[in-house]
């Protein structure tokens, strides 16, 4: 046989389940050319399934060094993924996923990547995800949108400075959460999870202006958390129950603000094969360093999903939130009802996502008014993921931002404008 008949030969070979004659065919034909990219990585697709892993991926990463154009480079890069993946390596596997997915000389190839991509990811224990954004802002602090506000029922007003007022700037909010799955069958799967997180500022020229002796990081905040949970799935195979505890401490300013533990129970059930309906229920125990007081925080949810007959996914749900504490500003009630809209076709070069939420707070008492405090908000939002600019299997997106709060103390009625650039994940 001549080379290329050799080639034909084990690439055939490979494709019908007959490892042992592709490897050793390809044997033969590295042995003749150590360059003949072709050989190399039908020797490595016969060595994985020979359970050959190290042999799978030398020959995979010889593959690559010798790729001189888009199109080699995709199947090197594939050969590569799949070789570390049957090695347990599943997290490498995804980067090298999401370089195939970069490579691929088309939108079939791209899917099939993408595809593999989703198929690694979901038998990962590991899962680990990234969290960045810049987004400027007319209100980082949350002051008041007015420059007086009535106190104490005088009748007169008070003129608001400083740090009071909504100070404009540009937030910058990074984080890091960690997943890793301890246990996995059919019925049930318990998942150790870490996080932290961390939100900053730069002030505005006029912000600087308003609060001369305030900084950014006067308004920083940051967290860390560890937790552990389960979800069972009930007999019938439409529904999950599950429960999670989670240890975390809050930052302000950079001192620490607050300690907590929190545990929950959560419920998800198909209604059909598009539809879900979720629940969820959790008591929060809050206990403040320094001068932040103590507080127990109740919280349930209730939500429904579904997917259009066009792709597009409607969510509705409703958040109520109790939290009782000695200290004013920590004792209320919350309402909220929420609603998104996500379109499955893009429009123009963007995918977009609508949001908005209404809820009310009510304070019981306060040390502002004798009548307690109430606050109404709305916030609106429209996210554009660009689709057309996604590198490595990741889009950048631009969010616009809109809330308002208005309430019985002038003092805490805020208005906020934003836009938040970020980047998410298109698979």
């Amino acid at each position: 046989m001549s080379p290329s008949e050799m080639r034909e030969l084990a690439g055939q070979a490979a494709l019908r389940g007959q490892a042992s004659v592709a490897f050793d065919l390809s044997e033969a034909l590295i042995s003749r050319d150590d360059t003949d990219l072709n050989a190399h990585l039908i020797r490595s697709r016969a060595a994985r399934d020979l359970g050959r892993n190290e042999d799978a991926l030398r020959h995979a990463r010889r593959g690559w060094s010798l790729a001189d154009d888009a199109q080699s480079q995709y199947a090197a890069a594939l050969a590569t993924a799949q070789a570390l993946s049957s090695d347990g390596r599943r997290t490498s596997a995804q980067f090298w996923l999401r370089r195939a997915i970069e490579l691929a000389p088309n939108e079939t190839l791209k899917q099939r990547a993408a595809e593999d991509l989703v198929y690694v990811r979901r038998r990962n224990p590991w899962s680990t995800q990234l969290r960045f954004s810049v987004a400027p802002s007319s209100n980082i602090n949350n002051g008041s949108r007015n420059d007086s506000s009535e106190l104490f029922g005088l009748p007169f007003e008070f003129g608001l400075e400083g740090e009071a007022q909504a100070l404009s700037g540009v937030e910058i909010s990074t984080g890091f959460s960690t997943r890793y799955r301890l246990t996995e069958n059919d019925r049930m799967r318990r998942d150790l999870t870490f996080g932290v997180s961390h939100r900053t500022y730069i002030l505005s020229e006029d912000a600087k202006d308003i609060a001369p002796d305030a900084q950014g990081t006067d308004f920083a905040t940051s967290s860390a958390y560890v937790a552990l949970g389960e979800s069972h799935a009930l007999s019938g195979g439409t529904a999950r129950l599950g429960w999670n505890a989670q240890l975390g401490r809050r930052w302000y300013a950079g001192d620490p603000l607050l300690d907590y533990t929190r545990i929950g129970a959560n419920y998800r059930r198909a209604t059909s094969k598009r539809g879900q309906v979720s629940a969820g229920i959790s008591r929060e125990g809050q206990d403040g360093v320094g001068s932040r007081d103590d507080a127990t925080i109740l919280r349930a949810s209730l939500g429904y999903g579904i997917a259009l007959r066009n792709g597009d996914q409607v969510s509705l749900s409703t958040h109520a939130v109790q939290s009782t504490s000695d200290a004013d500003y920590l004792d209320y009630d919350q309402r909220t009802l929420s609603a998104s809209y996500t379109m499955a076709k893009p429009v123009g070069p963007a995918k977009l996502d609508f949001g908005i939420s209404i809820s009310e707070k009510h304070h019981d008492a306060s040390s502002l008014t004798p009548d307690g405090r109430d606050e109404r908000a709305i916030e609106a939002r429209v996210t554009a993921a660009l689709t057309e600019m996604d590198f490595y299997g990741f889009m950048p997106t631009v969010t616009l931002n809109a809330e308002k709060t208005d309430t019985n103390i002038d003092l805490y009625e805020t208005e906020n404008y934003g836009i938040q650039l970020g980047v998410r994940s298109a698979f």
